[in-house]
Parts: structure tokens; sequence; C-alpha cells
């Protein structure tokens, strides 16, 4: 918000309605990380779930980690978007239409899911929970495992940073997450090339100790 204002204020400005910017020096609001999770987060928030049995709590993991979409795409996935290994997505932010093949470990998840309605995180019968809701569920487990600094969006990132470590290509890893622009893309594949080289580099620097 204080970023488009302050658009929107310079814009003012060069119309000359205003002479000053209000939203110049503003502090943004701190809600939490952007980055991708740590492991150790990832198994106990997965630790967490299981030994409570939260269903919906996993689930949403589960799809927002596999297909690395934004938390409004995922509530809204219905089963029958769900085919083949597929799944298929009208990205709500940018309108564009996916076909995201699911890692054989959400593929597995969703065979065993129970259904109680036309969306995999049903609400009611022909409903899906609400996004605010499964924030806020996620929001509790977070707290409980210590996970504050991190937020469910970091799921989207989680994705495409496992992508990169695999050596995904930037336009392999932008095919899953839809990502318009490349910039966030290439951000985790230079940070996997970066964590590959320290590793490869540090053996090296081993072997000739050894020698």
């Amino acid at each position: 918000m204080v970023e488009q204002l302050s658009n929107l204020s310079r814009l003012a400005i060069d119309l000359e309605w205003i002479t000053t910017n209000p939203a110049q020096g503003v502090e943004k609001l701190k809600g939490g990380s952007y980055e991708a999770w740590p492991e150790t987060k990832l198994l106990a928030y997965e630790d967490y779930c299981q030994e409570r049995e939260l269903t919906i709590e996993r689930a949403i993991y589960e799809l927002c980690i596999g297909t690395g979409q934004r938390i409004g795409d995922v509530v809204a996935m219905e089963w029958a978007h769900f085919e083949s290994g597929y799944m298929h997505v009208v990205q709500e932010k940018t309108g564009a239409w996916l076909s995201i093949f699911c890692p054989h470990r959400l593929q597995r998840y969703l065979e065993q899911l129970p259904r109680s309605g036309r969306h995999i995180l049903a609400k009611n019968l022909t409903e899906h929970i609400g996004k605010r809701r499964a924030q806020r569920l996620v929001a509790e487990v977070r707290k409980k495992i210590g996970a504050e600094d991190f937020v469910i969006h970091g799921w989207r990132y989680t994705a495409a940073k496992e992508l990169a470590e695999a050596g995904c290509s930037d336009t392999e890893i932008q095919s899953v997450t839809g990502h318009k622009s490349l910039e966030m893309v290439k951000k985790y594949r230079q940070q996997a090339r970066q964590k590959q080289l320290s590793k490869t580099a540090q053996l090296r620097r081993n072997r000739t100790k050894t020698e």
C-alpha cells in the first residue's frame, strides 16, 4: 500500500496537483519473510500436522509446495482440476492458464486424501475454504513450531528453490510457478548454483588437504 501510494503521489506531483509525497519515508510493516522455508521448519510443520491429524493444514502445505502456486489459487483447486497427474490452474493474479505436472509425492498424497466436496480444500459440497481461513490455520501451526518469521507465501519460493536445486532451467521453473518475470526465478537458480559450487569447492579443498 505504501509503495502504491508513493507511486500515485509522484504522479500527482508531476501533474502539479500536490507538491510533496506524503508516503515518502513511511516504514513498511514487517509481516514475515517471503524467503523459502528452511528444511527444519518444513519437517517441523509436517510432523506437527501428522501428530495432530490436521488434514486441512497438511493439505494446504502439500498443494502449495507441490504446485508452487499462491494460496488464493490453491484454495480454489477442484478435484476435477487434478487429471492424469496434472493440476490445471487459472492464476487469479495473472489470469494465466497453467497445467502443472504434480510431483509424485503430491500425487500420492491426493490419491489417499478423503473427498468431502467439489474442491480439494472443501468448506462444504460446493464451496472451498476462504483464503483468510487457510492463512489463519497455517498461522496457528507456524506459531506452535516457532516458524512465525516464515509466511505461507514462502512455500511458493520453496517450490522454486527445490526446482532450482534439482538443476531446472529458468524456463522450466517458470512453467511450474507461473512467474511472469524471470527475476525471481533467476534469484533461486543463482542461489542453488552458489550452494552447489560451494560444495564442489570445499570437497576439492578436502581432497587437496588429504593428498
